[in-house]
């Protein structure tokens, strides 16, 4: 009886250490989400000029020079952090399939913005590439700042959710 005691106690502990680290890792991801919000994703750089020539000979043009996160989806990246607390949330609560699902989809949906959304900008000129020779595109702070937290979420997610189905019993489940 004393033994099974112990094994209890050591899985209740190895799973609120489990779920601390989750937790942590969730929001730490959902902290680089609201910089990635604020940082550039993407800019265009114009060989031996800056974009401030680019806005003394075209102030139009200027816009395209540096595209933050919010320039590329309007908060969304905020709102998708506040799901991803949300699910850290529901994992300290105990309700782990639910929070790990939660953060598993939200790192999903960030690796898809990511992935098919921002990845193709950052290669890009424009119009600016268009008047100006030697223009390259390249992605910035914020777009290696959503791949992280998309990354992050995916792993706390999964993680959570293989824990939870290894902690599951057949005697548990009936």
């Amino acid at each position: 009886m004393e033994a099974r005691a112990d094994a209890t106690a050591r899985t209740d502990g190895a799973t609120t250490g489990l779920r601390g680290l989750v937790v942590a890792v969730a929001i730490i991801a959902a902290l680089l989400l609201v910089v990635a919000e604020f940082s550039t994703i993407a800019s265009v750089e114009v060989v031996g000029d800056s974009c401030e020539v680019v806005n003394d000979s075209n102030p139009e043009l200027a816009d395209r020079c540096a595209l933050s996160g919010w320039e590329r989806h309007g908060g969304a990246l905020l709102l998708l952090a506040l799901v991803a607390v949300g699910g850290a949330v529901a994992v300290r609560r105990g309700a782990d399939e639910a929070g790990g699902g939660v953060i598993a989809a939200v790192g999903v949906v960030v690796l898809a913005l990511t992935l098919f959304a921002d990845l193709p900008v950052t290669h890009e000129t424009g119009a600016v590439g268009l008047n100006f020779d030697g223009a390259s595109g390249q992605a910035g702070l914020g777009f290696y700042l959503e791949l992280i937290a998309g990354l992050l979420c995916v792993l706390a997610g999964a993680v959570t959710l293989a824990a939870g189905r290894r902690g599951r019993t057949p005697a548990s489940d009936a």
